[in-house]
């Protein structure tokens, strides 16, 4: 198995070393161009490397202090230690060094750069993720489901995001076609470290972090770390914004030889303001482009979405005789949201007059979401007709219930705005009144599996599985005196099984060919527009691939051609009257029975070219089709392509690192909702391919402090982050720059 990357640093400047075979060079030739932004505590010169972090107990994949751009091993995909060569399947790892280089502090940020996902935004606080075709649903915390708003994520709290694309059902049950995105949590250390930063940014962007990692005794074998951020931002959105608090605590103990407890917490909180509904209109009432400026926002200064939320999560890992190993974990979410919003998300515009806007209003009492999530499971060797194998089983799973209160909102102002061009939003804001009743609505999935990993030869292993799952969700209604009334949606699944087969083969000590298979159960959310859940999503995920480890792993690259068909797809309800919204402010949805098609080709590199250059990137090209051979997944791009690199200097440039990132899509489009105006002719909303370009330096100031520049949009390209939501537009965020300063013991 191999082992985890170490920092890489050199007094001198090697020459490029040379790639073997036509894999690596076409692998390599999609980094060759482009750079990344670079992490600011970094330094260019050895003196100023930050330490490895050895955790006790854990994978050799932790990523921080390495300054790489890949990860030892994963366990993402199949709950086994496996480097990503060994893995039947495509992962990407987006590590630490990665994360502070581009300035990602949250999570769409990060997968705004990462190879075959999509980001989407219908607005400031609903943000989507696709990859091959399909929404990613499947979002998780050190292999366990998060609850809360994923998407809005802080990454202050991990040290890396593994993705795999394709499904995973065997772990999750859900067998989701697209993706998992699972964030791993930072641990405490053996020895003493910390850092801070402070980073300012474009419209009044203003940050500050701190990390602190301690042994508690002598020994180092109970240890603790901490880590914060505070930011407050405005925004190119006119009237918004947001103030955020996120933090962790978290313990580790080696409470006897070969066992390692770790028990924590962590906390989120957003409190944005000026907050939108909705996008902006296309098309103005006449039909003719509505072309709004970027820093359009049809809001109000108090409309928000603010969420509050925290994890308390606790595990044990247990060595067993016959070098097995144990784990369970257990980890609760508690999310609290106050939504109370006002935008003018509907209509089309009249320039002349400047009438033609339709006021949204929603407001809700406090809505509570908690979460219990369970993780068990047992892996190890075993041997069986003279050779070794691996072995491992589990249950994992957990319950998810969300609690909304029933009342009115009082509204004191017209349902049109009387001029969207002279638009400030001073309007009274709503006040909800509960009138007692409540829904409860309780989700359970949760399931058994099985697996192993079958040395069938030298040069060939097989991994075979299978899971079964019970999925159920439950909606019940309480009157105003709180006695339950009755189930207003009831839906369960009993022992769907799911199978996984994935297969490798070493070609040599570089390259190793594989195929993985399995079938697809993806419980709903969306619902109808009875307000009833649909009916879960079936179909199966195949891959075949070669993936290439150079460099004593210090260099991953992949290739991969995948295979997906996918059926009751949720997809809009367009036979509801415009406006039309669900009881929880949602969009009425149907079931393509018939289902999509989703293939294409996809190529990922990451790691080190030589000890000063890192880089990162991929290609996807995506073919997806309705079985009647229309293309699906329209707001998707065919061709995808993310590339990212950064260098360090040495000589009398020595502490100075540089580096860019881009990413460049083919053209996208959306079906209209309501139909170009005046004539109300159904046609698409387009987006035109683009390329966006990042830039970073940093400079090591001295051993313990540094300074980082990073530019976004380099070159203030326009761009829609999203074209169709009610025929509506959400630009993409303009040209931004933004300066932090770091300091690390």
């Amino acid at each position: 198995m191999m082992q985890s990357t170490t920092a890489f640093s050199s007094s001198r400047q090697p020459a490029l070393r040379p790639l073997p075979h036509l894999l690596h060079i076409s692998l390599l030739s999609l980094a060759a161009g482009v750079a990344l932004p670079t992490q600011a505590a970094d330094a260019a010169a050895a003196d100023v490397t930050m330490p490895a972090v050895t955790v006790t107990g854990q994978s050799t994949a932790t990523t921080e202090g390495t300054q790489s751009y890949t990860a030892g091993e994963t366990r993402s995909a199949t709950r086994m230690d496996l480097s990503l060569r060994e893995t039947p399947q495509s992962v990407s790892v987006i590590t630490r060094q990665l994360l502070d280089d581009l300035g990602a502090v949250r999570l769409d940020q990060a997968l705004a750069q990462t190879t075959g996902i999509q980001v989407g935004q219908n607005d400031t606080e609903r943000t989507t993720f696709y990859a091959r075709g399909f929404g990613i649903d499947n979002i998780q915390i050190d292999g366990m489901a998060r609850g809360g708003n994923a998407p809005l994520q802080d990454t202050i709290l991990y040290d890396r995001i593994e993705i795999v694309r394709g499904a995973t059902g065997l772990m999750g049950g859900t067998g989701d076609p697209s993706a998992t995105i699972n964030m791993i949590r930072k641990r405490p250390t053996k020895t003493f470290q910390a850092s801070a930063g402070l980073i300012m940014g474009r419209w009044d962007d203003q940050r500050f972090e701190a990390d602190l990692s301690t042994p508690l005794n002598a020994e180092g074998s109970v240890r603790a770390r901490t880590a914060l951020a505070w930011q407050k931002r405005d925004s190119y959105l006119d009237m918004y914004h947001e103030r955020k608090t996120v933090g962790m605590v978290i313990l580790e103990a080696d409470v006897l030889p070969g066992t390692l407890l770790t028990a924590g917490v962590d906390f989120q909180d957003n409190k944005p303001t000026g907050a939108t509904w909705g996008a902006v209109p296309y098309w103005n009432a006449d039909g003719s482009l509505a072309n709004l400026p970027r820093n359009t926002s049809f809001t109000t200064p108090w409309s928000t979405w603010a969420n509050k939320q925290h994890t308390v999560f606790t595990s044990l890992d247990q060595r067993l005789p016959g070098n097995w190993n144990m784990h369970l974990g257990y980890a609760r979410t508690e999310s609290t949201n106050r939504t109370t919003v006002a935008y003018a998300g509907a209509g089309h515009p009249d320039p002349a007059t400047g009438v033609g806007m339709r006021l949204w209003t929603g407001a809700w009492g406090a809505g509570k979401n908690t979460g219990d999530n369970f993780d068990v499971y047992a892996s190890g060797p075993f041997t069986l007709l003279g050779r070794k194998h691996t072995a491992i089983v589990g249950w994992n799973g957990g319950n998810q219930r969300s609690r909304s209160l029933g009342g009115e909102a009082e509204i004191n102002y017209p349902a049109f705005i009387p001029d969207y061009r002279s638009w400030t939003g001073n309007i009274p804001r709503p006040v909800f009144h509960p009138d007692g009743s409540h829904t409860e609505t309780v989700t359970r999935l949760a399931g058994g599996y099985v697996a192993t990993r079958l040395s069938l030869a030298d040069p060939l292993h097989l991994i075979i599985g299978a899971r079964s799952s019970t999925y159920r969700t439950d909606t019940r209604s309480y009157n105003t005196q709180g006695a339950y009334t009755g189930s207003a949606d009831f839906v369960e699944t009993r022992n769907e099984v799911t199978p996984y087969v994935g297969a490798v083969f070493d070609i040599n000590k570089q390259y190793s060919a594989y195929a993985s298979f399995t079938q697809l159960f993806n419980p709903q959310s969306s619902k109808d527009r009875n307000d009833k859940f649909l009916p879960p999503e079936t179909g199966d995920n195949a891959e075949l691939g070669i993936k290439g480890e150079f460099y004593e792993g210090k260099l991953n690259a992949s290739a991969a051609l995948f295979h997906t068909k996918k059926k009751n797809l949720a997809e809009l309800d367009r036979t509801v009257p415009p406006g039309f919204l669900l009881p929880d402010g949602g969009q009425a949805m149907v079931a393509n029975g018939a289902g999509v098609t989703a293939k294409g080709v996809e190529f990922d590199v990451s790691g080190q070219i030589t000890p000063a250059w890192e880089a990162s990137g991929g290609y996807t090209y995506l073919h997806a089709a309705e079985a009647d051979g229309r293309r699906a997944a329209t707001t998707q791009p065919r061709h995808l392509l993310r590339l990212a690199t950064s260098y360090r200097f040495d000589g009398r440039l020595a502490g100075l690192r540089a580096g860019a990132s881009m990413t460049a899509q083919s053209a996208t489009y959306s079906a209209s909702w309501y139909g170009r105006p005046p004539s109300g002719e159904m046609t698409n909303i387009p987006q035109a391919g683009y390329a966006l370009v990042n830039a970073m330096a940093s400079y090591a100031l001295s051993k313990h402090a540094s300074v980082q520049l990073n530019v976004n949009n380099l070159l203030d390209k326009k761009y829609y982050r999203n074209v169709g939501f009610f025929d509506g537009v959400f630009w993409g965020e303009p040209r931004n720059i933004s300066l932090a300063v770091r300091t690390a013991f």
